[in-house]
């Protein structure tokens, strides 16, 4: 398995395995009847970095990367005693 970072020409399997995930609505918290162009819109944002599994060229899985805060919270930090 190939882990990587998504490609532009990815969406199409990104939304096959984001669409029914999205629909039985027990994941996430967008709207079950969210359509392609908002849920790849969300899920590319600019602050998510987006990574895709692929095994023997087929697109298993996917995922994205953010900060779990804004500011100073996002990043590491060090404090030097």
């Amino acid at each position: 398995m190939l882990i990587r970072l998504a490609a532009a020409g990815d969406d199409n399997a990104i939304w096959a395995i984001m669409e029914p995930i999205l629909r039985a609505g027990e994941t996430y918290t967008l709207p079950r009847d969210t359509d392609k162009n908002a849920a790849l819109a969300y899920w590319r944002a600019a602050e998510h970095e987006v990574f895709v599994a692929e095994e023997n060229g087929t697109i298993v899985g996917t995922y994205f990367l953010r900060a779990n805060q804004k500011g100073s919270g996002g990043t590491l930090q060090t404090v030097d005693t």
